[in-house]
């Protein structure tokens, strides 16, 4: 009988034990809302097995031990796709004439102009941003005379800021600024200067909305374009150059005070600017733009119906890669801008100064030199 009960004793023991064991090298898999369960152990802590008159009694039985793994998913917004583009040119204009004992007159002389224009674009998915720059220096040398004249002078800059909604007619912001390098002189007489660097200088700033009529012709129109003028010469500011308010004696009471003349004149309008483009085949191209101006703000309102005209029409022809001839006729407008216009009133010589039809036209041998990125 002690026998029976010795191994029925050891049975129960080893029962134990593999219960026990079992338990341990078991995990179980559950599920939890909203995270992600890994596993699930269950242990047997031996400390807690009490022995009582050879009876093994186990106080707890099983331990939960929980390890959760949570994963966090990110979700990024749409970058929004850009591209961007840099491209542009310089070019370098030679003319030369030499004249010896020629009986139909002339002098010897000799030309040249620089020229350099770049285009920065940038897409986004909703605008697109364009920075555009025209620069021009030429100089025209007379050997007989030995002078020199300036025959070309030109600083643009333009950013313009549109909607990409691939419609014909789209939201456009137009900001341009363009002035001059150097001094500008009414040749022959060059000692006394009709305009410098930043006088004048046009900042022009318009809102409103570009209709494409087809891959070569747009037309841009703002209802409240400002135009603001300025001339940082004190000297031409005085003479009134350029629409600024003229310098005056302010006489009181017998005391005469000068009054500076104003360097800013501002002006609220309508701008119209019209552009067209085209490549006829590889060698030829053109381009015309249009830009027209009116102050309906007008103080003297008799000069409210007064529109200035920058119309600009260039033609290409590319002779090589790096060679080209480029006809260029530009005609400027301005109420604000005058000559000395000499007349003849009952038969005698009689100077006004008027604003008159300014034009230019230029026609010579470029080699280009392109550049992109």
């Amino acid at each position: 009988m002690s026998v029976f009960k010795a191994i029925l004793n050891s049975t129960s023991i080893i029962a134990a034990l593999i219960l026990g064991l079992v338990f341990s090298v078991s995990p179980l898999k559950i599920k939890a809302q909203d995270s992600i369960v890994q596993k699930l152990d269950y242990l047997i802590k031996i400390d807690t097995i009490q022995t009582y008159d050879t009876t093994y009694i186990i106080d707890t039985l099983i331990t939960p031990r929980q390890i959760i793994k949570i994963d966090t998913i990110r979700i990024s917004p749409e970058r929004e796709s850009t591209s961007q583009n840099i491209e542009g040119n310089i070019g370098f204009t030679i003319n030369q004439l030499a004249v010896t004992h020629w009986a139909a007159g002339g002098e010897s002389n000799a030309s040249g102009k620089i020229n350099a224009n770049f285009k920065h674009t940038l897409k986004r998915r909703k605008f697109s941003y364009m920075t555009t720059g025209i620069f021009a220096y030429g100089i025209s040398g007379y050997a007989k005379s030995k002078r020199i004249e300036k025959t070309e002078d030109r600083f643009e800059l333009a950013t313009t800021i549109s909607n990409n909604n691939q419609k014909h007619l789209t939201f456009t912001s137009i900001t341009t600024l363009k002035t001059q390098f150097t001094n500008g002189y009414a040749y022959p007489n060059d000692s006394v200067p009709i305009s410098r660097f930043f006088a004048p200088a046009y900042l022009t700033i318009s809102m409103g909305y570009t209709y494409t009529i087809n891959k070569y012709l747009s037309v841009f129109m703002s209802p409240m374009a400002g135009k603001m003028t300025f001339v940082m010469d004190q000297e031409l500011a005085d003479k009134g150059a350029f629409g600024v308010e003229a310098g005056y004696w302010n006489i009181i009471e017998g005391d005469s005070t000068w009054v500076s003349g104003k360097k800013f004149f501002a002006e609220l309008g309508i701008n119209i600017l019209v552009s067209y483009s085209q490549q006829f085949d590889k060698n030829i191209s053109i381009f015309s733009t249009l830009n027209l101006y009116n102050n309906y703000l007008d103080a003297n309102r008799s000069n409210r119906w007064n529109i200035d005209i920058d119309w600009e029409t260039g033609i290409k022809f590319l002779i090589t890669k790096r060679i080209s001839t480029i006809l260029n006729i530009h005609m400027i407008y301005d109420d604000n801008i005058k000559f000395a216009v000499t007349e003849i009133e009952n038969g005698v010589e009689v100077t006004k100064e008027r604003p008159t039809l300014q034009f230019k036209e230029s026609l010579g041998i470029t080699f280009l030199f392109n550049f992109a990125k």
